[in-house]
């Protein structure tokens, strides 16, 4: 009995003494207050993005030279009037404006609007949208902008987190749970950034400053890693924003479903050659039944492919084809999902993510949830190429219409006061920058396409449908003639997609 009292008196103590400097760090803050390592990843180097040079003897702020090719070109003063209200925009090519760039983004459409709709404040939208920026290096910018008065801060990162292969050792694999639990001790976060000091994790691959494409197969196990570091970056950038007391506002990241097939799709393990020569009989034949449009009768041969395997994501996809021919919308739109799901090479934001953005209202940030907005603008309900250019790159129109979102989230939110009928206003503004969008801008979005769709994705159909658009622009133009050039090459047995 002594020598248990003696061992319960140990352990009382040593909590004592923990829950003493945890109070203590609580009560005389030291810097850092909060955790300041990513405990899923590291960067071989860290590079600022922003870089300061003189003008007429005023400090302005740049994209770093070495990091122009993922950004858009931005550059404003460091000092903010105290009129302006400073709004940063950060995320993937989607919050970019691909394939425009600034003049086909949602931050364009607000930065015409805004000081429209309400003139008692300047506005300034900053868009640090990265191309090929994944959630971990999103939340690299996000400190870094805290520095530069933000007003208001709008994220919208979800299709890039299985861009670039990386490997996580057995310490990351902890539950997120425990991981956002421990972040938000003081006593962990100085004994965290202690070690992070004085042993730098060996992580294998780690990452630099360039972005690497690279397409790779997740398996199930790195997949919920992946979500989990994703969630992580999410609630660190909540926590980042709630301490320093700054408006963010998370937007979901809606996906063309009906109308782009997955990237890649994968046989199931195990699957045995006999079983395989059967799935392909059936698979045959559906394609064949499908291009005749005979949907009806294909449905039943892809529901024996799926028999044999429901792994391959293209059958998934050609059954919601089949459904939405049939006004089956609700199947097909299960259909497509899984499809989305089963995607060997992720480019679009599993549904799993937009359920972790959504979830972050509870550490009290906003969300502004975009997929039931392109339902509701979609036939059937099923977002498809009337909202997008490939597979989630909105189209000009539809990035008009999240600036509209967003802003009625803001007075929704009360941080926007705006004048009465601002929706006339908006509508009308927008409308008239569209149309009077100079040809050459469209020509070097539609080469923009026709290369990063065609020749880096691989999708010649898609690819030279946008090349032949740019061609009908200019057609003498010597990119078109180069770009011609490099089709003939890669794809010398090119074929139309089926869709």
């Amino acid at each position: 009995m002594r020598k248990w009292l003696k061992n319960l008196f140990a352990v009382s103590f040593g909590i004592f003494i923990l829950i003493l400097i945890e109070l203590s760090l609580r009560l005389f803050p030291t810097k850092p207050t909060i955790c300041q390592q990513d405990p899923f990843i590291s960067f071989k180097e860290k590079v600022r993005f922003l870089v300061e040079e003189k003008r007429a003897g005023e400090s302005w702020l740049t994209i770093n030279p070495r990091l122009k090719v993922y950004f858009n070109p931005v550059s404003f003063p460091l000092k903010k009037s105290a009129s302006t209200r400073r709004i940063f925009v950060l995320g993937g090519s989607s919050a970019l404006g691909f394939p425009f760039g600034e003049l086909g983004s949602f931050s364009h459409f607000l930065s015409l609007a805004l000081g429209q709709i309400d003139p008692e404040h300047r506005y300034q939208v900053i868009n640090l949208g990265g191309f090929g920026y994944a959630s971990y290096r999103v939340l690299r910018v996000f400190e870094e902008i805290l520095s530069y008065q933000p007003d208001l801060i709008i994220v919208m990162s979800g299709h890039n987190e299985f861009l670039e292969k990386r490997e996580y050792s057995q310490s990351q694999k902890l539950p997120f749970l425990l991981q956002e639990k421990l972040s938000r001790l003081r006593t962990y976060c100085l004994l965290e950034n202690l070690v992070f000091k004085l042993f730098p994790p060996p992580q294998k691959p780690l990452l630099g400053s360039e972005v690497k494409w690279e397409h790779f197969i997740a398996k199930p196990e790195l997949k919920k890693i992946i979500l989990n570091h994703y969630r992580y970056n999410l609630s660190r950038m909540a926590e980042l924003a709630e301490k320093r007391q700054i408006p963010l506002l998370f937007l979901t990241c809606p996906s063309n479903l009906k109308d782009f097939p997955p990237y890649h799709s994968v046989h199931k393990e195990g699957l045995k050659k006999e079983a395989e020569i059967n799935w392909e009989k059936n698979f045959q034949k559906s394609l064949e039944l499908i291009s005749r449009g005979e949907f009806s009768s294909a449905l039943g041969f892809l529901e024996n492919a799926l028999s044999i395997d429901p792994q391959y994501a293209l059958s998934w996809y050609l059954l919601g084809r089949c459904y939405f021919a049939l006004d089956k919308s609700e199947q097909a739109k299960r259909a497509f999902i899984k499809a989305l799901e089963l995607d060997g090479w992720q480019v679009r934001a599993l549904p799993e993510f937009n359920q972790a953005v959504l979830s972050m209202k509870n550490q009290g940030s906003w969300v502004l949830d975009l997929i039931p907005v392109f339902e509701n603008s979609s036939p059937e309900g099923i977002p498809g190429n009337e909202l997008f250019y490939d597979h989630c790159h909105p189209r000009i129109e539809t990035q008009a219409l999240v600036g509209r979102e967003i802003i009625s989230k803001l007075i929704e939110q009360g941080w926007l006061n705006p004048a009465s009928g601002w929706e006339k206003i908006y509508s009308k503004l927008a409308e008239n920058y569209i149309y009077n969008l100079p040809d050459r801008v469209y020509f070097q979005a539609y080469l923009n396409l026709a290369v990063e769709i065609g020749l880096n994705m691989k999708l010649p159909g898609l690819g030279i449908k946008y090349l032949e658009l740019a061609k009908k622009i200019a057609p003498q133009h010597p990119k078109i003639k180069e770009l011609e050039e490099k089709f003939s090459k890669t794809f010398p047995q090119y074929k139309t997609n089926l869709f």
